[in-house]
């Protein structure tokens, strides 16, 4: 039996996690990764990126397309698939996916819902002039160590308007809760995370990560539950139930 050609369009916080995953892959898998910058954009820009490197893939390089990502600030809503499927997993961002379930994901934020979640890659791409990457698209992008470089960067009057963006940022959140998935170097990024919760006065907490869902992806096994299969000439739309995303045909 022919092993299944996967394309994985990824973004690159799960570089690490995929790495450990490749070698036992029950596909044969080439992996095309994305900047995280994409996820801090409004999601029509995620979104246009999604869509070029998905009609970049020539028809019959592979038997279906892969992404990994989650609904990630609607930038999934009206992706088409033109000549192959592409198959994207039913969860609203990269950290349910590392948690290994939507369930366990919207537990955790239903047990604290100030919570702010780090992971390997995460802690790993985190720009040298932030303390925190937004998880949404409407703050101001910029964190800094401290306010003498922010006003050293941008002007009194700008780090003033720029402190009180970040301070709305930051005030909901009461806990950081670290993703441990086994990829080398956790420890240490565990440990940054760490640091990164004393600095914001948040509670620090380490999940144990599951990579069952990621390894279900590159394997092929896509139970409806879990993943949408769009085939081609349909788009996805948004549904507003547990599954989160559908397929109808493109216009």
């Amino acid at each position: 039996m022919n092993r299944l050609r996967l394309h994985l369009i990824s973004c690159r916080v799960f570089k690490r996690e995929l790495e450990v995953l490749t070698a036992g892959a029950k596909s044969d898998l080439r992996i095309q990764y994305l900047e995280m910058a994409l996820h801090e954009k409004p999601g029509r820009i995620l979104h246009a990126a999604l869509q070029a490197a998905v009609d970049a893939v020539p028809a019959g390089s592979c038997d279906a397309i892969a992404l990994g990502y989650g609904l990630c600030n609607r930038g999934m809503a009206g992706l088409q698939a033109r000549t192959l499927p592409v198959v994207v997993p039913r969860a609203h961002d990269c950290l349910g996916i590392l948690l290994g379930s939507s369930a366990r994901y919207l537990a955790e934020l239903d047990r604290q819902p100030g919570t702010y979640f780090q992971s390997s890659g995460w802690i790993e791409h985190l720009p040298a002039d932030r303390t925190l990457r937004p998880l949404a698209t409407n703050q101001t992008g910029v964190f800094p160590a401290n306010a003498e470089e922010l006003t050293a960067r941008h002007g009194e009057e700008n780090a003033k308007f720029l402190l009180e963006e970040i301070a709305k940022f930051t005030r909901f959140y009461q806990r950081l809760a670290f993703i441990a998935t086994p990829v080398p170097g956790v420890a240490e990024r565990e440990q940054k995370a760490g640091e990164i919760a004393r600095q914001q006065g948040w509670q620090f907490e380490k999940l144990p990560g599951d990579l069952g869902w990621l390894r279900r992806l590159l394997d092929g096994e896509w139970p409806e539950a879990d993943f949408l299969v769009l085939q081609p000439g349909e788009r996805i739309t948004l549904r507003y139930d547990g599954r989160l995303i559908g397929a109808e045909p493109a216009a």
